[in-house]
């Protein structure tokens, strides 16, 4: 069974930026397919943007600004990079700092963990609970869900206690809500109508 999962959130890359990121995540999924390395490079990748370019803005500033040449980023990124990513994940930062397209990393992540899903058969599922879920109820979810999904879902629960109750699942663009909070808003929502015509 697939566990909870955390990941970033991102502001999502619309337009060009989204087509030339898919660009890069197919580049990436290629290279990685050819070397057998496609674990290896797609969770590197998780790991910078995860672990570097979210929690440290400074970085994500620095790579993605244009106020440093690529070449005078290339120091930066040796002594960041040389002892802790594979030769192939740093050149392909490489390619990407010439190109001036740092910046894209965060969204060729999203893209590349798509690809790597699909290939996998797995589905990224967002729960949204008002307390946290033992672990009989997560396995019991993940059971329900794989049976629908026809798919292994990676579940990312996030706690809320706005919701008062029950569950909301998001699947992609389906979200499945079942929490008391909706439940009240749609009986309030039910009742101001109800009275308007009275």
């Amino acid at each position: 069974m697939v566990g909870p999962t955390k990941h970033e959130t991102v502001l999502e890359a619309t337009g060009t930026k989204a087509r030339v990121a898919r660009v890069y995540a197919e580049a990436l999924m290629a290279l990685a397919a050819k070397t057998n390395q496609l674990d290896a490079l797609g969770d590197e990748l998780e790991e910078v943007v995860g672990n570097v370019l979210k929690p440290y803005p400074a970085i994500r500033a620095f790579l993605a600004g244009n106020t440093v040449s690529s070449t005078g980023k290339l120091p930066a990124l040796a002594a960041a990079f040389e002892h802790r990513t594979s030769e192939t994940f740093r050149k392909f930062l490489g390619v990407l700092n010439e190109n001036g397209r740092l910046d894209l990393l965060p969204a060729i992540n999203v893209e590349l963990r798509a690809m790597r899903d699909k290939v996998a058969g797995r589905v990224r599922v967002k729960v949204t609970a008002p307390v946290p879920l033992l672990d009989t109820q997560i396995e019991a979810l993940t059971t329900t869900l794989h049976t629908q999904l026809n798919a292994q879902p990676v579940l990312d629960i996030r706690i809320d206690p706005d919701i008062l109750g029950g569950l909301i699942v998001q699947v992609g663009d389906k979200v499945y809500d079942t929490s008391v909070r909706t439940r009240l808003d749609n009986l309030r929502n039910h009742l101001t109508a109800s009275g308007s015509h009275g």
